[in-house]
This record gives C-alpha cells, structure tokens and sequence, in this order.
C-alpha cells in the first residue's frame, strides 16, 4: 500500500533536554515517537567552523559531505546548479514533492506540489499568489528582525496567511502566544507555527508523495536563552533585562512543536526527523550586533562604488560587487577595524571572488563613546544608534544531531549525517511503491 513521507527538520535540536522535559510529565508527542524507536544520533564534521546548519542541511539533501559539496554560506546553493537535491531526484522518479521552508535549498522542481523557500535563499516560491506573497512577508520579517517591524504589505500577507492556511481550532494557540509577544522567544514561535500549519495545510490539499518541513525557532531559542531552560546544569544566568529567571523560552517552544508533532502523526505517514546538529551550553558571555542599516552603515565604515548589501541570519550579511578586485580591497578595509576600547576585532569576512560573506564578530558589550575604527582615519560613531542588539549566546553548535521516526528505523545507533540522505531517499521511494 503506497503511503507518503514527510521529512521535518527541527534544526539544532538538544535530545537531553527533551528527555528531561518528557521526565516532567511533559511532550507527549515526543515521548510517544521516542517509545517507538529511541532516536539515532548523528554525526557531522570535525572542523567547528563547519558545524553551521547551512552546510549541514545541504549534506541532508544531498548526501554528501562538506568537502564534497563545498557549500559554505547561508544561501549558497543557488550558485550550485550542479549538486543535485533530494528534491529534485525524488520527482524524477516520479514523485510529488512538497516543501515548506527547505533551508539553504533550490527550487529547481519541475512541477511543484508547493515550494515555500527559506527566507534567507534567492530562489523562487511556487503556489498560488497567497503562498507567494506570504513567502515575501516571511522574508521580509525575518530579514528585517533588526528594525523590529513590519512593512504594510507584509502584515497583509501575514493577515491573509493567518487567515487562509491556519486551521479555525488553531487560533487559540496564537492568541496565547501573542499574549506573551513580548516574552523571549515568542516571536520566533508565531513564525514556526505559522510555518507548520501552511505546510500542514498545504499538505492536505495536495498530498504530496514527499515533502518537507523545515523548523528553526528551536535552534534560535537555544542559541539566546538555552540558560533559561529548566533542563540546563550550570552556573551561567542570563540578565533578568534579557531573559526573567521565571521564563523558559526552551520549554515553550518544544511544546509548540510537540503539538506539531501530534499533527503530523494524525495522518498516518510515514514522519522522518532530522536536526542536523544540536548545542551545547555556551559557557562565557558574548554579545552578537547586527546593523540596522546594512548599506548606511558599511558606507559609514568607508565603503565606495556599486555594492549590493544581502542580510542573512543573525550577525552576518552578504556583500556582493562587479570585480575581484573591489572584493579584495573590501576584504582588506574591513579587516582593519577594532573598537576603540577594546581592540577587539569587528569583521570576519570570506571573501569568494565578487561576494563576500561578512560576520560581526565582535562579541563584547557597547561602551558609551566607543568606536569601531577604520583605515586612513575612518571611524563608525554612535554605535548604540547603528547596531541592534541581537542576542547573549547561550548554545553553541555540537557535531552530534539526531533522527527519529513513527515507524521503526533499521539503523545503527549512531549514523554519520551523510548516511541520512540515503535512509530517506530510501523510504520515500519504499512508501510510493517505487522500490
């Protein structure tokens, strides 16, 4: 009897925490999947500065490793057309695919049952002008969380979204949440949750053999108050301004997933979970910055000519310019600049000929009358006013992520993350009948 796959990608996941949760009562959801089959680890890279979920998800769809498939930005695999996703193989062997969110994935689909991009990836959304325009707004939120608001077309979008593709039983879930709008975390869980029920909507109408779901408010929370946690040992606390001791973030957003969880078990298909990597306890203070205004304020820092700013997650952003040439005298000025204070290094850029993908990596906090200064005299003033201020890390990257599933998995208690692609590739071929 054919049946469907749905592959749902809860990026950045920690299982001990979970685990600690279901000991208090908690996730039903997850406890009744882990009864199932105990979750299998999985293991990545050894290099840290390749435990980046971008590099990781482009091993899960492609199945190959970083030195293989050479991708290492956020975005990246647009200017790979020829690194094959599981996507795009899966319909070529006659299967209909979905996805909702796919991170650093190309829509390269023939004849999409839906298509719903990240929002940091250029490429484009399929389905009707609704799932399109939502597709925009998303992009736009979360490419704009440093100005803290929305433009007019994108709360419509929103609206119509919220409107058309959440279930009536659903919207108390978003009053609670909006309730609590102001608490740590909270927004990231409306944008997940948003996420899941167009999926889930999506997914009922159109039924698609294959599809996926991409989640990550999980790895955003745990990066910015896993200290907050109930399930955290350790020393650390986050300010009471940043994060209140009696709030925990962690919990409410496996909670939220827990119920998108038992969504998905109510359709009675096969459910794949993946999350690429997990964190860790990050244990020392630092501070991530990211601009406000991306062009004004690299031009403050002395940038000239035609350049082209492209906000990614978090701290990063991507530069992009017409010559090598340009690029490296780029590269050269931004790596001259340290605050006034500290001496503390600004920028870390990997330069890739016309593109160059920048970090703010200084990670302390903003003094009164400090400066980032420059070559030949240049000096970025008033920082508090061109900065805004995104997050205390309290997770790091760790190279051990999981897969679990609903249904019994024939797999040795610990995988490497290459092997995933193939487990399934396998079984989506398996559920249509085409094995």
């Amino acid at each position: 009897m054919k049946s469907k796959t749905i592959l749902l990608g809860l990026n950045e996941l920690n299982f001990d925490y979970i685990k600690f949760y279901i000991n208090q009562g908690l996730l039903p959801n997850f406890k009744k999947i882990f009864e199932i089959q105990p979750p299998i680890e999985t293991v990545s890279e050894n290099d840290y500065k390749l435990l980046e979920p971008w590099v990781q998800w482009v091993t899960i769809h492609s199945g190959k490793s970083y030195k293989e498939h050479n991708i290492f930005r956020l975005g990246d695999i647009v200017n790979n057309p020829e690194l094959s996703q599981i996507f795009e193989e899966l319909e070529v062997e006659g299967l209909s695919v979905g996805a909702v969110s796919p991170f650093n994935a190309e829509n390269r689909l023939k004849k999409p049952a839906f298509f719903v991009p990240d929002p940091w990836t250029k490429t484009n959304p399929s389905g009707n002008w609704i799932v399109k325009a939502l597709y925009h707004a998303v992009h736009q939120s979360v490419n704009d969380n440093a100005k803290s608001k929305l433009n007019f077309k994108s709360m419509i979008s929103l609206g119509l979204g919220l409107l058309l593709y959440v279930p009536f039983l659903r919207w108390s879930h978003y009053m609670k949440v909006l309730f609590k709008v102001k608490k740590p975390g909270a927004k990231a869980i409306i944008l997940d949750s948003l996420l899941a029920d167009v999926h889930l909507t999506l997914w009922k109408k159109h039924k698609p053999d294959f599809s996926n779901l991409f989640l990550n408010s999980g790895a955003h929370i745990q990066h910015h108050y896993l200290f907050n946690s109930k399930a955290y040992v350790g020393n650390i606390k986050n300010p009471e301004w940043y994060c209140p001791a009696d709030w925990d973030p962690v919990l409410m957003m496996l909670e939220t997933y827990d119920v998108i969880i038992g969504d998905l078990l109510e359709s009675g298909e096969r459910i794949i979970g993946v999350t690429g990597l997990h964190q860790i306890p990050h244990e020392e203070q630092t501070f991530y910055w990211r601009p406000v205004i991306h062009k004004e304020f690299l031009i403050e820092a002395g940038l000239v000519g035609d350049f082209d700013v492209i906000p990614r997650m978090s701290r990063d952003f991507l530069i992009e310019v017409s010559s090598e040439e340009d690029a490296l005298e780029i590269e050269r000025h931004l790596g001259e600049f340290k605050d006034s204070v500290r001496q503390k290094v600004v920028f870390n850029v990997d330069n890739r000929g016309k593109s160059l993908f920048v970090e703010v990596v200084y990670d302390d906090d903003l003094v009164d009358g400090m400066s980032f200064d420059g070559p030949n005299g240049i000096s970025i003033q008033s920082l508090k006013s061109k900065l805004a201020f995104v997050a205390i890390k309290n997770g790091k990257h760790d190279s051990i992520g999981y897969i679990f599933s609903n249904m019994p998995m024939d797999l040795s208690k610990s995988i490497k993350l290459t092997q995933v692609y193939d487990f399934i590739k396998l079984n989506a071929l398996t559920d249509a009948g085409l094995t």
